[in-house]
């Protein structure tokens, strides 16, 4: 099989330079503003875009969920493109997309990896959309400094708070005392490695507890099952807890711990709060997780994105706190873990006009520099 051909974004062929002339020089001969479909003036919202890494993540869904609810109250559908957490797959899916043009394009997306952030936003610039990109940010570009008129805002999730009161979770759970592994996510995803730098503090601020390998799994439940399989057949009754970057790897790890016995007698943290996650915390067999709320997440990067479409929002006036923030996230564990189970997002609390009321009400602040080195 061979290698797919890389998607051109920044530089194209000869031929494609001497297409888009000309098909720009005849829709100015015409008089139109383009061959393609699109709205007629610029605040006109043409189609809804999000790109998701997995179709089958309880995270994912409800983030898809919140688009909904906004593209919903605009008579829109929202387009769901899944890039399986593969970046040039998603580059692929989304060049068939803006190939035509895509003027008045409202887009939430994760690019799966840092590698493809840039090149998204620049091409959906190009095509005349306005995005807002999720969770990958590479550090040294930032929305007002790269593709400032396309690149609306970048949302993510704090992952040194993740990692970090996850870690105490561990700690006060083995008082202080034993060893732990970590299964991390894909390597240069920003939430892998902050989730990681987050534990590194946890484990600095308790001595007792030694962390003695981290292994990739890629955010995925299959691995993290394999991975600890193996941890289990080197470490014995050496290992005395798991921390897991994702709720999906958690999973893994406690299925592997149900074949020998030992679910709930060795702890397990994950992030993401799924509900899976959340019934195992009431179990007993998981320990904690980090819920972050996929529902107000897509509700909030596609109300962004629409409303730098009609006008509401001028990014020129914006703050770099409101172009690149945190959203709020709460630690669930057997003490709040009923409370959080039982909540639900109404869609009808997440039209557009009632996210743009306060477009940033779910932000606790800017992203820090240095957080995604």
């Amino acid at each position: 099989m061979t290698a797919a051909r890389p998607w051109r974004v920044v530089f194209k062929t000869r031929e494609e330079a001497m297409l888009k002339n000309f098909r720009r020089k005849l829709a100015v001969g015409l008089g139109v503003l383009s061959l393609a479909a699109t709205p007629s003036s610029a605040s006109d919202l043409a189609n809804v875009y999000v790109g998701v890494g997995s179709a089958s993540s309880e995270y994912w869904a409800a983030f898809i969920e919140g688009a909904k609810a906004v593209a919903g109250s605009k008579g829109k559908d929202v387009n769901v493109i899944v890039s399986d957490f593969n970046g040039q797959k998603l580059l692929e899916q989304f060049g068939a997309v803006f190939a035509t043009g895509c003027e008045g394009c409202a887009i939430a997306v994760d690019p799966a990896s840092n590698a493809f952030t840039k090149a998204i936003v620049e091409r959906a610039g190009e095509a005349g959309a306005k995005i807002v990109n999720l969770w990958n940010r590479p550090d040294e570009i930032h929305p007002w400094d790269t593709a400032p008129d396309a690149w609306v805002a970048n949302i993510s999730f704090d992952g040194v708070d993740s990692g970090y009161r996850n870690g105490m979770e561990l700690c006060k759970a083995l008082k202080g005392d034993g060893n732990i592994v970590a299964l991390e996510g894909i390597p240069d995803n920003p939430p892998a490695k902050q989730r990681l730098a987050g534990l590194k503090k946890a484990v600095a601020e308790c001595p007792g507890m030694k962390l003695v390998d981290v292994q990739v799994g890629n955010w995925d439940q299959t691995q993290g099952q394999d991975i600890t399989r193996a941890w289990l057949t080197k470490y014995g009754k050496g290992l005395n807890g798991i921390f897991a970057e994702n709720d999906g790897m958690a999973l893994g790890a406690v299925a592997a711990l149900r074949e020998q016995g030992l679910a709930g007698k060795i702890p397990v943290t994950g992030s993401d709060g799924s509900s899976d996650a959340m019934h195992l915390i009431k179990t007993g067999e998981m320990l904690s997780t980090m819920y972050i709320d996929g529902f107000v997440q897509g509700a909030t990067a596609t109300a962004l994105a629409v409303g730098a479409i009609t006008g509401d929002i001028d990014l020129s006036k914006l703050g770099n706190e409101q172009r690149d923030f945190y959203l709020s996230q709460t630690l669930v564990n057997k003490d709040n873990v009923d409370a959080i189970l039982t909540k639900k997002n109404d869609p009808a609390a997440y039209s557009y006009d009632k996210v743009k009321a306060n477009f940033w009400a779910a932000s606790v602040g800017q992203i820090p520099a240095g957080a995604n080195k």
